[in-house]
């Protein structure tokens, strides 16, 4: 049987997640996306919800795999800290489309020097987790900007003042051909006072399995990197009505690039000449304050996220072939007419062979406040609402080196002044104010109408400057300077809702969202070049979520998103200029449609499925009166499958009184996309088609005390990549970033209450 027929074999009898179907027969799910408790079949809104035991059957333990229970979730995965999260191909350049939210707190990505802050999503270990929802299509309204494609929410397990509790699960893996990976999790909850106040403390260590081997110097494994973080949460609860949640997070990876090079010819091979890696540290805490009155609460919530990152890229293809005389004439001189002479070309060559062995090597940090402060109804009355306002004040550095590596190693060099052939500094500030507003009603108990609006208002303030120019890069040294931008305007929403009976319900929506515009980081640009505005969507669906069966569930989603003045990634001209900028040009249309189906047939038995179709194309040629980019009317957005399939099969039996076994499929189908707009882009690259499925199997205590299993992830070993990218940086080599090989592992868990 081959990949394809097997895995639709598994969709035909799959469905959305287990736990769903099992605690949705019980009516219990309750989620909290509309920033109130409702149960999620009641929720008139395109969402999945997993629960946190579901999350540790399947492995899950990051929300990257939450594409395998979310239709129209892409992740693009370039390393941990190296994510950029699509929600219903809403994908572009510059401030994220899809809102992270860890409990209540958003993260941040650095705007690292091209002002893309999407693709450095961080990630923080999902360990001892109650859920993970996943609102799909723009949650402006009630999210703010950044969520013009949807909103991720992962939501911790919270201290218990009643109990002690703990957790332990570790496991041990090894990747064919490749090296031993480890992980360990633990949790503890203390009550430290019966009913007031418990503390929660979660901390985690991993060793990555590194598989990439680098074939210019022969290195193997080298992308077999570590991280390790946890948290502590402390609720205070002095009274029924009254809770203050206080939460610290920290996260910290270091691990080389797990990317390889397509021209090798060898699958997880590179010819890297110099060091590529990711080393992340993420600090976030937060105060939840929540007062319950009869019929309302209060909430207030801050966070503050301290990031440092140091990005480091092999960038030694760059200066193939420059380093000649023709080199020398066309980038020393800046004419190639004319000719070096014995003294130029000495000290043109002396510079560029340095740089033959070189990496961007980019220290960076994020520091980011934010405050929401909202009142929501809480009765049972027809009438429902929520009312707030927002705050967010970012600041970012980013410090962008050329550093050299040493030839015979690859290992870069000391961060000093003479092994720095390039430096530049940014200095990047966003402030956000918003105020926002949803209200809905429901008529004679079947008809509700939910209307939503969102004033928002956004100050952005860009400066740099070049302490070290690069001649290759036609950079010269300059002093610092700066520019501002500020905008404002309104989001709106509108749902329609009618329930036909308690198992079936179907509504409409037309929702807008947003996210901020900025100013370039590029020195010295044009006005017209400088700043540009934030781009916004129209969002129209209409959905169904019923339960045919008992124990079955469907929900069906059809939508179409009309995206106007899309920010758009381009270049600086001039000879050897390498640096990218965002401008504003056409538009795109995106028509989908999304399928989750759970059945629950007996005891014991869960099959899932979740189907996602994407038409992502540009509605507008991408010209303007200041920037003519690639993209032309009928192109694909780069990075968006047509097509997403997931399936699930879970399996629990008694083998006796203490002890069930344990059966688990999961598999998964993503369609081809291309890694830029045009077809005459010389950058751009097919991202295939490909299939994965991982198995596990195992025993456990029948309450879930203790399990052990055996799994299998790539268990066809399929080269199965989720990025396939070019550009001047890598002299035109194409950069892969994938799933790992075929990979073998044992894990063990231990709860103790």
């Amino acid at each position: 049987m081959g990949k394809t027929a097997f895995l639709a074999g598994v969709a035909s009898v799959a469905m959305l997640h287990p736990a769903q179907a099992q605690q949705a027969s019980e009516g219990e799910i309750v989620v909290t996306a509309l920033k109130r408790d409702t149960r999620l079949q009641d929720t008139p809104l395109a969402i999945s919800a997993v629960t946190g035991d579901t999350l540790q059957r399947a492995g899950n333990t990051s929300f990257t795999d939450l594409t395998r229970n979310t239709p129209s979730l892409r992740i693009v995965d370039s390393g941990p800290g190296n994510r950029r999260v699509i929600l219903r191909g809403v994908t572009a350049a510059g401030e994220p489309t899809v809102g992270v939210y860890f409990d209540e707190s958003p993260v941040a990505g650095s705007v690292s020097t091209t002002s893309d802050s999407a693709s450095s999503t961080p990630d923080f270990r999902m360990f001892d987790v109650e859920r993970a929802e996943v609102l799909r299509g723009p949650q402006g309204t009630l999210y703010g900007s950044g969520s013009m494609g949807g909103t991720m929410r992962i939501i911790y397990n919270k201290p218990k003042a009643d109990r002690w509790e703990g957790a332990v699960a570790a496991s041990l893996s090894a990747v064919e051909g490749g090296s031993l990976g480890a992980s360990v999790d633990a949790m503890v909850n203390v009550p430290l006072v019966e009913d007031k106040l418990a503390l929660r403390v979660v901390g985690n260590y991993n060793q990555f399995a590194g598989y990439v081997d680098n074939v210019y110097y022969g290195d193997k494994n080298i992308n077999d990197g570590h991280s390790y973080g946890g948290r502590a949460l402390l609720r205070v609860t002095p009274t029924d009505r009254l809770t203050l949640d206080l939460a610290a997070y920290y996260e910290k990876v270091s691990t080389d690039s797990q990317r390889w090079i397509d021209e090798t010819g060898i699958r997880y091979a590179t010819d890297g000449r110099a060091e590529s890696g990711n080393y992340d540290e993420n600090l976030l805490f937060s105060a939840r304050l929540n007062y319950d009155f009869d019929d309302f609460s209060i909430t207030a919530v801050s966070s503050y996220q301290d990031r440092d990152r140091i990005q480091v890229g092999d960038v030694s293809d760059t200066f193939n072939g420059r380093d000649n005389a023709a080199g020398c004439a066309r980038y020393h001189l800046g004419d190639t007419s004319l000719t070096c002479s014995a003294a130029e070309l000495n000290e043109y060559l002396g510079y560029t062979n340095r740089i033959l062995f070189s990496s961007l090597y980019q220290p960076q940090t994020v520091k980011n406040w934010t405050h929401e402060l909202r009142v929501s109804s809480t009765g049972d009355g027809p009438f429902n609402w929520t009312v707030g306002g927002f705050l967010q004040d970012r600041k970012t550095v980013v410090r962008s080196t050329l550093l050299t590596a040493d030839p015979n190693t690859g290992k870069l060099q000391d961060f000093v002044d003479e092994n720095l052939f390039y430096d530049r500094t940014i200095n990047d500030k966003l402030k956000q104010t918003a105020l926002f507003a949803e209200l809905s009603y429901k008529f004679f108990d079947a008809l509700t109408l939910t209307l939503g609006t969102r004033y928002y208002e956004y100050k952005k303030l860009v400066g740099g400057r070049i302490d070290k120019g690069q001649v290759h890069y036609s950079s010269r040294v300059t002093p610092y300077q700066e520019q501002r931008s500020k905008e404002d305007g309104f989001v709106h929403k509108i749902n329609v809702a009618y329930e036909f009976s308690p198992s079936l319900m179907i509504y409409g929506q037309a929702a807008e969202g947003f996210r901020p515009g900025g100013v370039n980081q590029v020195i010295g640009l044009p006005a017209a070049l400088a700043a540009y505005s934030s781009d916004s969507l129209w969002n129209y669906e209409v959905g169904m979520k019923s339960q045919p069966l008992p124990g079955v569930y469907f929900n069906l989603t059809g939508y179409r998103i009309d995206w106007d003045n899309l920010q758009v990634s381009g270049r600086t001209s001039g000879t050897g200029s390498v640096f990218g900028l965002i401008s504003n040009a056409g538009a795109a249309r995106i028509e989908g449609v999304e399928a989750e189906l759970s059945v629950y047939p007996m005891p014991g038995l869960s099959l899932s499925t979740n189907v996602g179709y994407t038409d992502a194309k540009l509605s507008e040629d991408q010209v303007s009166e200041v920037v003519v980019a690639t993209g032309r009317k009928g192109d694909r957005l780069a990075f968006v499958p047509k097509w997403s399939l997931s399936g699930t099969a879970e399996y629990t039996w008694a083998i006796h009184d203490s002890l069930d076994g344990l059966v688990r499929l999961d598999a998964a189908h993503v369609s081809s996309s291309y890694s830029t707009l045009s077809s005459t882009d010389i950058y751009r690259r097919k991202v295939d088609s490909y299939e994965l499925v991982n198995a596990r199997f195992g025993v456990q205590a029948p309450e879930g005390e203790w399990s052990v299993y055996f799994f299998v992830n790539n268990v066809f070993d399929a080269a199965a990549v989720n990025s396939r990218s070019s550009s001047s940086n890598t002299g035109g080599k194409t950069m892969v970033y994938s799933a790992p090989p075929r990979t073998f592992g044992l894990s063990l868990t231990k709860k103790f209450n």
